[in-house]
């Protein structure tokens, strides 16, 4: 009979997703030990309060509060970090990569913003730090990005990577609610945190499009290089005119490579009803695929709370188990970076109800070879002024800005409301 392999762990930090990988190794010990030969052991939890052990069930003797003890105890195979923040987390994993300690880690703003000098740390030392689990929780985007399209080019990625704006726009949709009320109810359910900034000003997703960028594409994708536009002005108007159009308003996340030159943003789009992704609905979240020959591929599922992410990290931790490939280290080649994406645009004008508007409008998109593809009028607060309703052809995003810099310095138009891209 084959020896059963054992690892032993050290997890630092017993908030939502530590006491999910706590209840998800107890409850399925059976199925890891049949399945994979594996015994999975907790050997130390690294926490403030040793009471928070006791809370969970689990023995006080496990409770460390000195990084150095994992460090130093020679039976400690990985140290499993979910603590969350870059501060002290991105210390506590280069101490334990230099102790010689593999790394499992769901901390996607620490990976974004520092992976590649970690990556570095592990491979100096002779070990591996896996991070399944800081993008898109349960969804294995990154072995997908990694593992199945060795014998195809990725053109690009795209999807809806916060379940928080996914839920909101989802309600707002469905049953007409406001952004506030909208808000309220994900706070109340524990989808959004009391400060938002990071998941509706798009800044989560956008941590999690410059990691699997890099696998996509194979180049050095900065944070900084993500154009961020959240979700903060989408109106209840803009709902229900895309609606009455066939398109669904979600926050995607968009990366596209083309010749070395990568185009990367986190916007919301006006999402073609035939589209997959304009019937994710609620948490979920899903990454679209695209390769040249395999056409769309996506992937769907939770992407956050306390089980989505605990399974991630475990399938991380089974990857030891296994003693496969090491899923983090890639040479990546430096991004030339593309501020001029193509794309379609919804735009939402308020313009004086008189003759001649539509033709200063016309002329000033065709002076910056945009191509308008459909345009309606629609009733406004104002009786004096109509919303003016445009989806143009797919075009530059330096010549909309300049278009709508002309246009909104128009006398007939009021104001310029609402500037969305448009997919399908």
């Amino acid at each position: 009979m084959t020896k059963v392999k054992e690892l032993n762990i050290a997890l630092l930090g017993l908030g939502t997703v530590g006491k999910g990988l706590v209840n998800l190794l107890n409850e399925n010990k059976d199925e890891i030990l049949n399945k994979h030969n594996a015994k999975i052991n907790i050997v130390k939890v690294y926490e403030r309060n040793a009471d928070k052990l006791e809370k969970f069930g689990m023995d006080r003797a496990l409770f460390t509060d000195d990084m150095q003890t994992i460090y130093d105890d020679p039976s400690v195979d990985i140290v499993v970090e979910l603590l969350g923040r870059i501060h002290p987390s991105k210390e506590f994993i280069e101490g334990a990569l230099k102790a010689k300690k593999n790394v499992v880690t769901a901390n996607k703003d620490l990976i974004c913003m520092h992976g590649g000098e970690l990556l570095k740390v592990a491979k100096q030392n002779g070990v591996t730090m896996l991070y399944e689990a800081s993008c898109l929780g349960a969804v294995p985007a990154i072995n997908t990005l990694k593992n199945n399209f060795l014998g195809d080019e990725i053109k690009s990625i795209k999807g809806i990577f916060n379940g928080t704006t996914n839920y909101m726009l989802t309600k707002m949709t469905q049953e007409g609610l406001s952004y506030e009320d909208c808000l309220k109810q994900a706070q109340e359910l524990g989808y959004a945190e009391s400060d938002p900034t990071n998941d509706v000003e798009g800044i989560d997703a956008a941590y999690k499009l410059c990691i699997l960028s890099r696998f996509a594409f194979g180049l050095d994708a900065q944070f900084d290089d993500i154009s961020k536009k959240g979700i903060t002005k989408i109106t209840s108007q803009d709902i229900e005119i895309a609606g009455r159009l066939g398109y669904t308003i979600k926050l995607l996340a968009i990366a596209k490579c083309n010749n070395q030159k990568l185009e990367m943003r986190v916007n919301p789009v006006l999402v073609s009803n035939e589209h997959q992704l304009s019937k994710i609905n609620g948490a979920f979240n899903a990454c679209t695929v695209e390769g040249n020959y395999s056409d769309e591929i996506t992937l769907i599922g939770r992407g956050a709370g306390s089980y989505p992410t605990a399974s991630a990290v475990a399938n991380d931790i089974m990857n030891f188990a296994h003693k496969m490939g090491d899923v983090g280290q890639r040479t990546l080649k430096k991004a030339k970076i593309e501020k001029d994406g193509q794309m379609k645009f919804y735009i939402r004008l308020s313009i004086l109800d008189k003759a001649g508007v539509l033709a200063v409008i016309a002329k000033t998109f065709g002076d910056n070879k945009i191509s308008i593809e459909s345009a309606i009028q629609d009733k406004n607060d104002n009786p004096e002024v109509k919303s003016l309703i445009i989806v143009t052809h797919s075009t530059s995003s330096l010549n909309m800005n300049k278009a709508l810099d002309k246009i909104s310095k128009a006398d007939v138009v009021q104001s310029v409301d609402s500037v969305l891209e448009v997919l399908g």
